[in-house]
């Protein structure tokens, strides 16, 4: 383990710990409610998955440098926009639908000089824009129905209004931790080729972990008319799902020769190697949260 990468770390979260709690527990809402409510944690989801954006297509210009792919950045705010607008009536198809004309015009109009890698540009384009819309409208659907009704209000004060999400987080972040950790001091046994840094032993410290806190926050925190078991299928999820995600991200980094997707985060990279885990978990939350009201609620 590099200990000074563990120190950058720990001196990351000293500051991000308490500021993330009070974004994602805020109930303030930014903009008038009239026009829609909007709470910082949603808008630190939008900020994320925009900075993520901006570091996917900084790769891509890696291969591609004559390109148009700021038409991802006008695609996820206009849809971002359409998710907090009351009226909307647009369907999810056919906002997939247009991001997929606007990679096909991307592909075909900048795409002239390399024409048969444009399949390729315009799949890496599109399948880039479509899982961080994916990831950040699963993320924002954690401040709605169904996912509330698993983890209702139990406190009056108002930094304890979100402790659902708090207990989510944690449990992705500490999987991350807890394998991040165990695999440097105790891993012998490599995991997976696509990055040779992960280890079995710091697999199963990370699905631990994830089980152990999100049990936890089950048993304390959730509506008590779902079953007590339910908080360890939840943390089984997330200890998959979030490992999976660090893998997807660590291939995608190898395909296009990076070490990380930036430096903006000291000691983690980019807002793709800190948040990998908690954007492919996202969306397996969604599906969680609608099951579970479905069948137990």
């Amino acid at each position: 383990m590099r200990f000074s990468d563990l120190g950058k770390r720990l001196l990351f979260v000293l500051w991000a710990a308490p500021l993330g709690w009070w974004i994602i527990n805020s109930n303030i809402s930014i903009i008038p409610r009239s026009i829609a409510s909007v709470y910082p944690g949603q808008a630190a989801v939008v900020v994320l998955v925009l900075m993520a954006c901006f570091e996917y297509t900084r790769m891509l210009r890696i291969f591609y440098p004559h390109n148009a792919f700021w038409f991802g950045y006008i695609w996820l705010v206009s849809y971002f926009v359409l998710y907090f607008d009351k009226e909307n009536i647009i369907p999810s198809d056919l906002s997939i639908y247009t991001l997929l004309m606007l990679v096909a015009l991307e592909a075909f109009i900048w795409g002239k000089r390399n024409q048969r890698k444009r399949w390729v540009r315009a799949s890496l384009f599109f399948s880039g824009i479509a899982f961080l819309y994916i990831a950040g409208t699963s993320l924002l659907s954690l401040y709605r129905e169904p996912f509330q009704s698993l983890f209702p209000p139990r406190f009056g004060a108002q930094m304890l209004s979100q402790l659902g999400i708090v207990t989510v987080i944690a449990s992705i972040f500490m999987c991350d931790s807890a394998a991040y950790i165990f695999g440097s001091l105790w891993g012998k046994t490599h995991f997976s080729s696509i990055s040779p840094k992960k280890t079995v032993e710091g697999s199963i410290a990370g699905l631990l972990a994830a089980i152990l806190v999100s049990g936890a926050g089950w048993w304390y925190l959730a509506n008590p008319m779902y079953p007590r078991w339910l908080g360890i299928v939840l943390g089984i999820l997330i200890g998959v799902f979030a490992q999976i995600g660090d893998l997807l991200v660590s291939l995608m980094k190898r395909y296009f020769r990076v070490k990380d997707a930036s430096d903006m985060i000291p000691g983690h990279g980019g807002i793709l190697d800190r948040f990998d885990s908690v954007f492919f978990t996202a969306p397996v939350l969604s599906l969680f949260s609608y099951t579970v009201s479905r069948f137990f609620g």
